[in-house]
C-alpha cells in the first residue's frame, strides 16, 4: 500500500482503471499516512475515513463493470474546512462559526466528486480564514512538515501541509489574499489562482444565519498539486459556468499557441516599490530570469507603470472590509477595525485611510470603489497587452517562524512588518482579479521551499499552465520533505 504515497493524481488514477490498483487501497495508503503524520502537522481536522472508504468500495465495484465516473475515479483528496462538504462543518476555526453545518455540497465539490474523486476528510485553516499561519479558536495550530517551527502558509496551510507529507496528492483551497499561493510556496507546491468569476462560489463559504445576501470579490478557489499536470487536471474540473450562478462566464479558453518559452514575452520585477524582498528572493527571480533568457524567452524588467501596485494594495484594503463586514451591526465595525489593526494589519501605516473608508458602509462607497477597481484591472490588462506573464516574488523570503499574529518577523538583520512579508506581494492580485500562480523551484540552502509567482491577463490560465510545464525542465519543482516517504 505504501507504494502509493507521493504518486500524483494522475497516476493514481491510471492504476485504478488499469486494474493495477483498487480505490480501497489507494484511500487505506493515504489514511494511513494521515494517521502517522498527522499528529505532528494537524492538516486534516475533520475525518471522513468511514465515508471514504464505502465509496471507494462503490467506485471499484463501478470499475469492475467499466463503469468510471470521471478522471479522479477512486482518487483520494482532501478538501479545505471553509468549503461545504454535506454534513460537515465549515466553522472558519472560528467561535462564531462552530456550530454550522453544511445541508448540501459546494458547487466545486460536488464536480470533483462527479469526477470521482474521494473525500477524505477537510484541512486545518487560518481563523477566519485571516492569516499566513494555521491558528484559531477550534483546531490545533498547523505547521509546516520542511520545519514544525514554521508556518505552513494560510489560510490554506493544513492543504498545504498534507500535500507536501504525502497525505493526499491534490487539494482544493481559496485565495482572498494569496491563501492558496502563500502555502503552495511554503510547502513546495504548484498552486494557482484563477480569474476572478471563473470558478462557481456557491458554497465555498459558510454563510451567517438571516444573510439575506452576500456579494463575493476578490476570493476564489483554485487548485493545488505536487505536479502541474494534476494542477491542470483539477483546474479543468472546477472551472467553468454554473446554471444557478450568472456571474461565471462561459470561457474559450483556447490554446494560446505557443510551445516553447522563445514564445513568451515575460516582464519580471524582483521587488515592489516600498515593498523589497530579501537578498535570497531577489537572486532567486535574477536566477530564473536568466534562465528564461537562455531558453529563448524575451524578457523585460520594467515594473508596470503609474505605481499600478501601491494602487492595487491601496484597492484591496479599501474594497476587504466592505467584504468582511456584511451583515455585521454598525456598532460591531469599530471593533472589527480594531483587531485587525492590533493584529492582522499591526504595523501598516500608510493605508489607514483606506481602511477607514472601507468600513463606511454604504451603497456610494461602495460603488466609487467598485469604479476604482476597474481602473486599475484595466490597467493592468494594458500592461499585459505587452507581456504574456509577469515574473515575480510571492513573498519576501521563505516560511517565517510561527509567531503571534501580528508580531513583526526578524530575517535578514531586519524587522519587517508582519503582513509585509507576504500581502503587497499577493494581495495586489486578487484586488484586480486577475491569476497568479506558484512555481515551486526547489529547496534553498536551508532545506526549506522556494518559488516564484507568475501573472497573466485574465482568462490565461492555459497559458500560464504551459509556461509552468515548460519551465519545470530547469526547475526542481516539488521535493519531498524528509521523513514522510511512506
Amino acid at each position: 500500500m505504501t507504494d502509493f504515497i507521493y504518486k500524483s493524481a494522475i497516476e493514481l488514477a491510471g492504476l485504478i482503471r488499469t486494474g493495477k490498483a483498487t480505490s480501497v487501497d489507494v484511500v487505506h495508503a493515504h489514511l494511513a499516512q494521515i494517521k502517522k503524520h498527522n499528529p505532528s502537522l494537524q492538516a486534516v481536522i475533520i475525518d471522513q475515513e468511514k465515508e471514504a472508504l464505502k465509496i471507494a468500495s462503490e467506485l471499484d465495484s463501478d470499475g469492475k463493470r467499466g463503469d468510471f465516473k470521471g478522471p479522479l475515479h477512486g482518487v483520494p483528496m482532501t478538501i479545505k474546512e471553509q468549503f461545504w462538504l454535506k454534513g460537515t462543518k465549515s466553522t472558519l476555526n472560528s467561535n462564531r462559526m462552530k456550530n454550522w453545518v453544511a445541508e448540501e455540497d459546494a458547487e466545486i465539490v460536488r464536480r470533483l466528486k462527479e469526477a470521482g474523486a474521494v473525500i477524505l476528510g477537510k484541512t486545518n485553516v487560518a481563523k477566519e480564514l485571516m492569516d499566513y499561519q494555521v491558528q484559531g479558536d477550534i483546531y490545533p495550530e498547523g505547521k509546516n512538515p520542511y520545519d514544525l517551527e514554521r508556518t505552513p502558509g494560510g489560510s490554506s496551510g493544513g492543504s498545504a501541509a498534507a500535500l507536501a507529507s504525502g497525505m493526499v496528492p491534490i487539494e482544493l483551497g481559496g485565495d482572498f489574499g494569496g491563501s492558496v499561493r502563500i502555502p503552495s510556496n511554503y510547502c513546495g507546491l504548484y498552486g494557482l489562482k484563477p480569474t476572478e468569476n471563473s470558478v462557481p462560489g456557491h458554497g465555498n463559504v459558510p454563510r451567517p444565519k438571516n444573510a439575506k445576501g452576500f456579494v463575493f470579490h476578490m476570493a476564489q478557489a483554485g487548485p493545488m498539486a505536487r505536479t502541474v499536470e494534476d494542477m491542470e487536471l483539477v483546474w479543468n474540473i472546477i472551472q467553468g459556468p454554473d446554471t444557478t450562478d450568472g456571474t461565471i462566464p462561459r470561457i474559450d479558453y483556447a490554446d494560446a499557441g505557443r510551445k516553447s518559452l522563445s514564445d513568451y514575452q515575460v516582464g519580471w520585477v524582483n521587488s515592489w516599490p516600498g515593498f523589497p524582498t530579501s537578498e535570497q528572493t531577489q537572486k532567486l527571480v535574477l536566477d530564473f530570469v536568466e534562465q528564461l533568457k537562455s531558453h529563448g524567452s524575451t524578457v523585460d524588467g520594467s515594473a508596470p507603470p503609474d505605481d499600478l501596485h501601491s494602487r492595487s494594495l491601496s484597492l484591496y484594503v479599501r474594497l476587504f472590509p466592505q467584504l468582511i463586514a456584511q451583515e455585521v451591526p454598525k456598532i460591531i465595525k469599530p471593533f472589527m477595525k480594531m483587531s485587525l489593526q492590533r493584529g492582522l494589519l499591526n504595523g501598516v501605516d500608510r493605508y489607514k485611510r483606506e481602511l477607514s473608508q472601507g468600513f463606511k458602509g454604504t451603497m456610494i462607497n461602495y460603488s466609487e470603489t467598485m469604479g476604482i477597481r476597474a481602473e486599475i484591472t484595466r490597467d493592468w490588462e494594458l500592461f499585459f497587452q505587452r507581456y504574456n506573464i509577469l515574473v515575480c516574488p510571492m513573498s519576501f523570503g521563505p516560511p517565517f517562524k510561527r509567531c503571534k499574529m501580528g508580531t513583526p518577523i526578524h530575517i535578514d538583520g531586519r524587522e519587517i512588518v508582519y503582513s509585509d512579508y507576504v500581502w503587497p506581494y499577493v494581495g495586489c492580485f486578487n484586488a484586480s482579479g486577475h491569476p497568479g500562480m506558484n512555481i515551486p523551484l526547489g529547496l534553498n540552502d536551508d532545506g526549506l521551499p522556494v518559488g516564484i509567482q507568475i501573472v497573466g491577463p485574465y482568462w490565461s490560465e492555459p497559458d500560464m499552465i504551459q509556461f509552468a510545464k515548460l519551465v519545470s525542465s530547469f526547475t526542481a519543482g516539488f521535493v519531498s520533505p524528509s521523513g514522510y516517504q511512506a
